[in-house]
């Protein structure tokens, strides 16, 4: 579990350390670039919880239902409700780019791609089907 400090940061000293973090994430201008940085800076673990949150937030966005999404990225119903819960108070950058990225095909073919495939999809979905008619 990630941990931080009990000792908190003084406002100023914190929106200054977050003002130029942000800007340094904005001068990040490629795929490449910025697997680079996340992979220097965050541990594993980290960036596994950040790609899993982004990736619940586009799957709910495309309008993937939760029981699949839970199955899919191993992850729990309260992380997608809390996710869900962003979702409806996106500030307009951040709804801008999920928007773009639903335009992606890739994210359209997620599971097609991804390690779970079609034949798992499936069985994910006779489970999650017989489950809710018992």
């Amino acid at each position: 579990m990630t941990r931080i400090s009990k000792n908190r940061l003084d406002k100023s000293t914190s929106d200054r350390m977050f003002e130029l973090f942000f800007r340094s994430l904005s001068s990040l201008n490629s795929s490449q670039a910025a697997t680079e940085f996340f992979t220097d800076i965050l541990t594993d673990t980290e960036q596994v919880m950040i790609a899993k949150r982004y990736t619940i937030a586009v799957l709910l966005t495309k309008g993937y239902n939760q029981t699949h999404i839970k199955q899919a990225l191993n992850v729990s119903y309260t992380t997608i409700g809390t996710v869900a819960g962003w979702l409806k108070n996106l500030k307009p950058a951040t709804k801008k780019i999920i928007d773009r990225h639903l335009k992606d095909e890739a994210w359209g073919q997620f599971f097609d791609k991804s390690a779970i495939g079609k034949a798992k999809f499936k069985a994910t979905l006779v489970r999650s089907v017989r489950s809710a008619l018992r």
